[in-house]
C-alpha cells in the first residue's frame, strides 16, 4: 500500500483518520520523489512473487497527477520479468477523476475504489457540501470508460437506522461491488461522536444481509465475499480483519518509510526507510512480525467463541472499549456474534451450493 501524496487531501472529511500522519512529517505538500518511486518498484518487483500488488492510498493519490501514474506504469514494465502478474488499485475521492484519467485506468486495468457514503445527504454530512455530486459524475465516467471499481462506503453514525436506504441507493444507481466499513475513531475525549456504536453496526449488518440475500448473486458486499471465502476455502486473504494475524502488506509512505498498516502509521510502529534498508529485509523484520502476531493476543472468553475462527478478534485498531480506552477485544464483539449467529446457517448453505456449482462446472477453486 503506497501514499505517494502521504497525508494530504483535496477534501476535509470529518472523520478522515489519516489527517493526522500529518503530525509526524514535515509541513505539506508531502509528494513521493521519482527516485523514491523507482526504488520502491525496482525492490518489490524483485521479490518475484506470483502476483504484485501496488495499492495507491492517501489521503488523495491522484493530487500526484496523472503523469505520476504514467511513470508507475512504465518503471513496472521497465523492473517486470517476462509473464509477472502486475496489479494496481487506486483509491480515491473521486474529485480530480476526468476523462483523460479514465481513458488511463481502463487501459491499464486499474481498479478503482469509489469512496461514496450513500445518498446525498449522507454523503456530504461529513465529506463536504457538493462532494456527492460530483463523485456521482465521476462514477458515470468510470463505467463509460469501461473502468473497473468498487465502492468504499464509512458507516458512521449518520448511517444508522439508513440501511435500506443506503443499499437501495447504491442499486438504483447499478453500483454492485460493495465495502462497507465501520468508523471507530478515538480522540482525546474518548470515542468521537461521527464513529459508528456496536448497537448501529449490528443493526445495520444484520438489515444489510437480509437486503443482500434477495439479490446476493447480482450484488457483491466484500464481508459476506471473505465470509463465503472462509467457509469454502478454510482461510480469508482478501479481508484483514478476518484473517488470523496482521501483516499482509506493508505501507509505503511518500518519502519511503514503512509502516505496518494505515491504521498504524505512527513514530512507533515506523519499520525502516526503502532507501536505506530493502523492502524484503523491512517485511521479514522483528518489530512487523511482532505487530502482525498482536492480533493474536486476545482476552481468555475468545477461546470459548464459536465464531473465534470467523472474526479472530476482528481489525486491531477497534480494541478498544465504550470510553475508548485500549482493550483486548474489539468494541464490536456484540456485532460480530450477532451477525455471526444470524447469517452463518444462511452462508454455509449458500456455500454449499457454490460449492457443487464449481464442481459440476470443473472450476476449481481449491488450493
Amino acid at each position: 500500500m503506497l501514499k505517494p501524496s502521504g497525508p494530504d487531501c483535496n477534501s476535509n472529511c470529518t472523520y478522515c483518520f489519516y489527517r493526522r500522519v500529518s503530525e509526524i512529517f514535515p509541513p505539506p505538500p508531502h509528494r513521493m520523489t521519482r527516485e523514491v518511486l523507482e526504488t520502491i518498484v525496482r525492490q518489490y518487483l524483485q521479490l518475484q512473487f506470483p502476483v504484485s500488488v501496488f495499492s495507491w492510498q492517501g489521503g488523495e493519490p491522484t493530487l500526484m497527477g496523472l503523469d505520476f501514474f504514467r511513470e508507475v506504469v512504465r518503471l513496472q514494465m521497465r523492473y517486470g520479468s517476462n509473464g509477472q502478474v502486475v496489479c494496481n488499485g487506486l483509491q480515491t475521492n473521486g474529485l480530480l477523476i476526468e476523462g483523460e484519467w479514465c481513458r488511463f485506468l481502463s487501459k491499464f486495468k486499474f481498479l478503482v475504489g469509489l469512496s461514496i457514503d450513500g445518498p446525498e445527504e449522507i454523503h456530504d454530512f461529513y465529506r463536504g457540501k457538493g462532494t456527492h455530486k460530483r463523485v456521482m459524475q465521476t462514477a458515470k465516467l468510470l463505467k463509460d470508460y469501461g473502468v473497473e471499481f468498487n465502492v468504499l462506503v464509512v458507516l458512521t453514525d449518520k448511517s444508522v437506522g439508513k440501511t435500506k436506504e443506503i443499499f437501495e441507493f447504491f442499486l438504483e444507481n447499478d453500483l454492485r461491488f460493495l465495502q462497507f466499513i465501520p468508523c471507530m475513531e478515538v480522540g482525546e475525549r474518548g470515542i468521537q461522536p461521527f464513529s459508528i456504536s456496536p448497537e448501529g453496526y449490528r443493526d445495520f449488518l444484520l438489515e444489510l444481509f437480509d437486503l443482500w440475500w434477495k439479490v446476493k448473486e447480482k450484488v457483491s458486499v466484500r464481508m459476506f465475499d471473505a465470509l463465503l471465502e472462509k467457509i469454502l476455502l478454510g482461510k480469508v486473504q482478501s479481508f484483514c480483519p478476518f484473517a488470523p494475524r496482521c501483516g499482509s502488506y506493508l505501507v509505503v509512505e511518500h518519502d519511503g518509510s514503512c509502516y505496518p498498516c494505515d491504521f498504524y502509521v505512527r513514530k512507533e510502529t515506523y519499520l525502516g526507510n526503502v532507501m536505506e534498508t530493502h523492502l524484503a529485509e523491512i517485511y521479514r523484520s522483528s518489530l512487523l512480525q511482532r505487530f502482525s502476531w498482536k492480533k493474536s493476543f486476545l482476552p481468555p472468553e475468545c477461546d470459548t467463541c464459536p465464531y473465534k475462527d470467523y472474526c479472530y478478534g476482528g481489525c486491531q485498531k477497534d480494541r478498544v472499549d465504550r470510553k475508548g480506552k485500549p482493550s483486548t477485544k474489539t468494541i464490536y464483539c456484540l456485532s460480530y456474534k450477532s451477525f455471526f449467529s444470524y447469517a452463518l446457517p444462511r452462508l454455509k448453505e449458500y456455500a454449499r451450493k457454490v460449492e457443487k456449482k464449481l464442481k459440476e462446472t470443473s472450476i476449481p477453486y481449491l488450493p
